[in-house]
């Protein structure tokens, strides 16, 4: 159909132009509210059988924005339409209109320049106060590859070992943590918005699945780069996972003249067994032996102040972004990273009965099953896109990854945004590009 010829020419433009470096115009496919009456009975008298909807596309050139406006100001002059948009449109006589039709300021496509924004910091930073890894963690920012905790020929502890065996829930006080805040009850990140004279606030965790989705759609399904792997995943998918490609939901609430994007939880009944670990595996990696044995519920008592959460907040556009800064290390070009613990594969495939995976050992480099390669493999596929998004909208450096089956540690690894960008995008460049736009 033509309409399909079209999205696919849209986007071999848009992938052709980021290849070339070039400004990539991205159109929007537009339903045609002016002048339809010549279209609409020539393509009548040439279809008259055809009883497949026929899609009207105005295939005028690509306008700026700025264009776009002066046309439909030209085009109110001439005929005398006056109002708002909503007040002519149901004159108009009804039109075909393509599924994918998208309804923008004017009648005309116009073309989205991705550098016309930049990301401007918001408020005060307070790197100052983020915490930085412990136990001799430190080491792994500085040395590729992954870091065993416990060398499998000697046996002998690279790191402390007191992180070998991990806290159980029922063994640690979450009371004495920080408790989240959502995006539309953040009173900081609202009022930053109202300050900056912005429309819409959000966090990483509300906007990176909906931005994920975006990247689909001007990327054309574009999969990630796993050839930096050994044979033994030569045969194996290497497009983005399902759960990556579900529809994405979020809830927009409406406050005082700002609209907070906040991820929609009405489906979740309890949160799983990896993210409830989460919390606690931050604290341990960030936290001396003493420290951390204060958390735990035989000595929380001892707690007697819950430390402030640590945000970078910066404004793109119409929107102002609240990252989570969970450590630091001054040395790193952008000191800032993003602590994620996780979960290995027979766990993640089964979190309802995790206890009977915990028998599932990380035991060597490489190798379909039981190796950090399986855990990266899967990592690039599930959970790469979303990293790299949370990662440039805080302004970090990478992320420091922690490997365990929920009841033992093994091992540790320090991913730069260059690295997640050359595998996810080709190279850094396309990756600010897309991003941006």
């Amino acid at each position: 159909m033509a309409s399909q010829l079209l999205r696919l020419r849209s986007h071999c433009g848009v992938l052709s132009a980021f290849a070339q470096g070039k400004r990539a115009p991205i159109p929007l496919t537009r339903r045609l509210l002016s002048n339809t009456k010549d279209k609409q009975s020539s393509l009548e008298t040439s279809d008259s059988d055809s009883t497949e909807a026929v899609s009207v596309v105005d295939p005028s050139p690509v306008y700026t924005k700025e264009e776009a406006k002066e046309i439909d100001e030209v085009i109110n002059k001439s005929s005398g339409r006056t109002g708002s948009r909503s007040e002519y449109v149901s004159e108009r006589e009804p039109v075909v209109v393509h599924e994918m039709s998208y309804p923008v300021l004017s009648n005309k496509w116009y073309r989205v320049d991705p550098e016309e924004n930049e990301f401007v910091q918001v408020g005060r930073s307070h790197v100052n106060r983020v915490p930085k890894l412990r136990h001799g963690l430190e080491r792994v920012l500085f040395s590729p590859g992954v870091h065993c905790l416990e060398d499998p020929h000697s046996g002998v502890y690279n790191f402390d070992p007191y992180i070998r065996n991990i806290t159980q829930p029922d063994e640690f006080d979450y009371d004495k943590l920080t408790p989240y805040i959502t995006s539309s009850k953040d009173e900081t990140l609202m009022g930053y918005a109202r300050q900056c004279d912005k429309k819409f606030v959000g966090s990483t965790s509300s906007m990176t699945h909906v931005l994920s989705h975006l990247y689909f759609a001007i990327s054309a399904g574009k999969g990630p780069d796993i050839s930096s792997l050994s044979m033994a995943f030569a045969d194996m998918p290497t497009n983005f996972t399902r759960g990556m490609r579900y529809p994405a939901s979020i809830a927009l609430r409406y406050h005082d003249g700002v609209y907070g994007i906040d991820a929609d939880k009405s489906f979740d009944v309890k949160d799983s067994i990896l993210s409830v670990l989460g919390k606690s595996l931050e604290k341990l990696l960030t936290s001396s032996p003493k420290e951390f044995e204060m958390y735990k519920k035989q000595n929380s008592w001892k707690v007697k102040d819950i430390p402030e959460e640590n945000y970078h907040y910066t404004q793109f556009g119409e929107f102002v972004l609240r990252s989570q800064l969970d450590c630091r290390d001054d040395r790193l070009p952008r000191r800032t990273f993003d602590l994620k613990t996780r979960g290995s594969l027979a766990i993640r495939m089964d979190l309802q009965n995790y206890e009977v995976s915990k028998g599932y050992q990380i035991k060597t480099m490489k190798g379909r099953l039981q190796s950090f390669e399986r855990e990266y493999y899967d990592m690039i596929r599930s959970a790469f896109l979303k990293y790299n998004f949370q990662t440039r909208i805080g302004n970090m450096d990478g992320i420091f990854v922690a490997y365990h089956n929920t009841a033992r540690m093994f091992g540790f690894q320090y991913i730069p945004r260059r690295e997640m960008d050359n595998i996810i995008y080709g190279n850094e460049a396309t990756g600010n590009k897309a991003f941006k736009t």
